[in-house]
């Protein structure tokens, strides 16, 4: 069973057009991803006067023409948030800025090992300054905004910066900014309707995330009974841990009444409680499902409640 990756969404620099990404540009992945991403669209009209012979518009109740007079505009709204006090030295994968359904590469977690958030933040800020037209334009005394794409997976959006506001909330003893959110809105002058290849149909793959069966827990079952004699589980993974123990203490009693040593049953029964749990976590066993399914105490499941029991706690990985 593989460990589902997370992805993180990421910043990258386009060409004054927003046809490509710009070579050598920059780049800023987000430390931690979104929890939502807001899309407006825009139409741009105006009220106008209709000379023909017939009137525009529902002249009885007094409403006006309109007319279209622009192209419309698609606008997201995301907050992002940094916080260098949480930073560690794991990688992690960020998309790779082009057009293939958000294919991914390594991430690179020294950006956040820093001291001050808004050392990071200061990366973002980069998309807002303006800078100047390239080679060919035809004022070049004039400034242009960066082009910036957002991806995250296979969500994509090209545009510039609109506008950024930038919220430090959290400091250290000495003053130093450790925690930052930053609200970022991109904009293009067009109604971006996404657009995606083939029918979409859902194919029942156990690979792929949510298309796992749930298994309903009855009333005063354990998450060990549940699991017991699931696939990839550790034989007896439901009841490893009181079999192991019942083991160890009736080899335990035997030894001591063979040898009359109280070490003797001591020792047994350590070891039956050492290895038998040891052995059901290393092959996955409920301790795994539980993780995933965010499962704190494993002996008082809700009568009702739906588990994967195919589920893997996801984990971010190098690429």
């Amino acid at each position: 069973m593989t460990d589902r990756v997370i992805v993180r969404a990421e910043l990258i620099e386009l060409k004054d057009d927003l046809s490509d990404v710009l070579p050598g540009g920059k780049r800023v992945p987000v430390q931690f991803n979104p929890e939502t991403l807001k899309l407006a669209y825009a139409n741009q009209t105006k009220e106008g006067n209709n000379a023909s012979s017939k009137p525009a518009g529902n002249q009885s109740q007094g409403t006006p023409a309109r007319q279209f007079v622009g192209a419309g505009s698609t606008k997201l709204s995301v907050q992002l948030t940094f916080d260098v006090s949480a930073a560690t030295d794991a990688a992690f994968l960020v998309s790779d800025g082009g057009r293939n359904d958000g294919a991914a590469q390594s991430g690179k977690a020294s950006l956040f090992q820093v001291d001050d958030v808004r050392r990071v933040t200061a990366e973002v800020l980069h998309f807002m300054k303006p800078k100047p037209p390239g080679k060919g334009a035809k004022d070049a005394s004039q400034q242009v905004p960066p082009g910036v794409r957002f991806i995250w997976g296979r969500f994509l959006f090209d545009g510039i910066v609109e506008s950024i506001e930038e919220t430090v909330d959290f400091f250290s003893a000495d003053g130093k900014a450790l925690r930052a959110t930053v609200a970022l809105n991109l904009v293009q002058q067009t109604i971006l309707v996404p657009a995606f290849s083939g029918d979409g149909r859902v194919t029942h793959d156990r690979k792929n995330t949510g298309s796992n069966p749930l298994a309903l827990a009855r009333g005063g079952q354990s998450l060990q009974q549940m699991t017991d004699g699931q696939p990839g589980m550790a034989p007896g993974g439901g009841s490893g841990f009181g079999a192991g123990l019942s083991a160890s203490l009736s080899v335990g009693a035997s030894a001591g009444l063979s040898v009359g040593a109280g070490a003797s049953i001591g020792a047994s029964v350590g070891a039956g409680l050492a290895a038998s749990p040891g052995a059901a976590f290393g092959a996955g066993g409920w301790q795994r499902v539980a993780a995933a399914n965010g499962i704190e105490n494993p002996r008082a499941i809700a009568p009702g409640q739906f588990i994967d029991l195919s589920a893997t706690k996801p984990r971010i990985v190098t690429g």
